[in-house]
């Protein structure tokens, strides 16, 4: 399995290695992460794959769904007995693991998508943001927060699309790869107060990373960037009139 690292400013910097530095002094540390479920290909336990590596809980055989995805808080102490064999085993056994939220996927569409004219019941993102501290790029699964004006109990759905046959753009020097991200109402809220409320979506990212990252190696290139585009408003009296903004996700290209 591949380790993306994710650099940048405005992407928000973070190692996703099973050997990152935990920067505790004490080698304890208690956080709160994005992870994906899966198996270890070693041991064949259940683990959840996080931004620090692999954790290990006795009872995530019963609490968790294989690939899918999770918040979950933890405390580690990589003193204890449990991870002298860490290295051996492939993941990390956690003092305490709580898993909490299921996270919803998005759906990934690998063709363009017209911007010049909006889906059905598409709505606009007010803000879109990603989070190395809980967790940008995981086991190739993309975690984004999102803003929007919405009614109580409205249900919404996203799709991240990667037009394939587009190339990259040099921007300062790095190649950067246009992403577009669209939001659509999915079911109706109820009440007549909108709401700013955010929410988060994991997208299986794997195949467009990796391939990205292949055709990046080949040329020889050290990093490359992701450009997620969203529309951020439609004018009330105009739906022609729309404003896009963009967030940039940087990796530096992992050789094959």
């Amino acid at each position: 399995m591949k380790a993306f690292k994710l650099i940048g400013g405005t992407a928000a910097a973070a190692l996703l290695l099973l050997t990152s530095c935990l920067g505790e002094s004490n080698n304890t540390m208690s956080r709160s992460s994005f992870a994906v479920a899966g198996v270890s290909d070693r041991t064949y336990v259940t683990v959840l794959n996080t931004n620090i590596g692999a954790l290990y809980s006795p009872s995530l055989n019963t609490s968790v769904v294989n690939g899918s995805c999770y918040l979950v808080s933890y405390e580690l102490d990589l003193n204890s007995p449990e991870n002298a064999n860490a290295a051996t085993n492939g993941y990390y056994t956690a003092t305490t693991l709580n898993v909490s939220d299921e996270i919803s996927n998005g759906l990934c569409n690998y063709a363009p998508t017209d911007t010049s004219t909006l889906i059905k019941d598409e709505i606009p993102v007010k803000n879109l943001f990603a989070s190395s501290d809980y967790g940008v790029y995981v086991d190739g699964h993309l975690f984004l927060f999102l803003t929007l004006d919405m009614l109580k109990d409205q249900r919404n759905a996203y799709t991240l699309y990667w037009d394939r046959s587009k190339e990259a753009t040099e921007v300062d020097g790095v190649p950067t790869y246009d992403l577009f991200i669209r939001a659509s109402k999915s079911v109706d809220g109820t009440g007549s107060t909108v709401t700013s409320t955010g929410e988060v979506r994991a997208f299986d990212a794997k195949n467009i990373v990796e391939t990205i990252n292949r055709m990046e190696a080949n040329n020889k290139s050290t990093t490359f960037t992701l450009k997620v585009n969203y529309l951020s408003s439609i004018n009330e009296n105009d739906s022609t009139i729309r404003t896009w903004n963009s967030y940039p996700i940087s990796f530096t290209v992992v050789e094959e």
